[in-house]
């Protein structure tokens, strides 16, 4: 046991001995404060992962507070694909070669099928640091505007263009969680015991 620990246990028996509801809520304090210090981090870590602003991920993180009653804390993710549209403004990008604009159209290969196209021209767009090949921005039937991407061959070979979420932002939460748990919890846990030890005292 370390001396944070003996601390800890010293500050659970003596409020526990003056109070039976203090320590539940130092108990809360301290997991709400080591959560948001993990949303932040793995906000900031998710954002440079995918290279996009840091404003984007948080509106997709939400925390439910512990507490005293219900000493849990919970982080919900919403981890699907980030559409290209939604991550800054849309800049169509012209490919040039000798001050000539490179837009070849569609060609067909040997057997008839359409293959791709030999330079993308005006079709590639750049959203932030991110650049979408044989994309191209169309309203959808919804009303809404997004970057499309040409796929494959397929009879429709077109896709909302986005950026993939799920695989980065469940690491770095994953790792900062068991990590701050690890090195921060405990003395939260003792900063917020002795916070509601001069509390009780103070009152009396």
């Amino acid at each position: 046991m370390t001396a944070i620990d003996k601390e800890v246990a010293r500050a659970i028996t003596n409020l526990n001995s003056i109070s039976k509801t203090a320590v539940p809520r130092a108990g809360a304090q301290a997991i709400n404060r080591v959560t948001k210090r993990v949303i932040t981090h793995a906000i900031r870590d998710t954002s440079k992962d995918i290279a996009v602003t840091q404003k984007i991920i948080r509106k997709r993180v939400k925390q439910v507070k512990a507490k005293a009653t219900r000493p849990v804390s919970f982080i919900n993710l919403r981890r699907g694909d980030i559409p290209a549209i939604s991550i800054g403004t849309a800049r169509t990008q012209i490919k040039r070669e000798g001050g000539n604009f490179l837009a070849g159209g569609s060609r067909r290969n040997s057997r008839g099928q359409f293959s791709k196209r030999e330079h993308s021209g005006n079709t590639s767009i750049r959203v932030g640091r991110h650049v979408f090949k044989n994309a191209f921005l169309q309203k959808l039937k919804n009303g809404r505007w997004h970057i499309m991407e040409r796929s494959s061959e397929a009879r429709y070979p077109i896709k909302v263009a986005s950026i993939p979420l799920a695989v980065p932002m469940t690491r770095r939460f994953k790792a900062h969680s068991q990590n701050l748990i690890y090195t921060d919890l405990p003395k939260e846990l003792r900063s917020a015991l002795k916070q509601q030890l001069r509390l009780i005292i103070k009152r009396r």
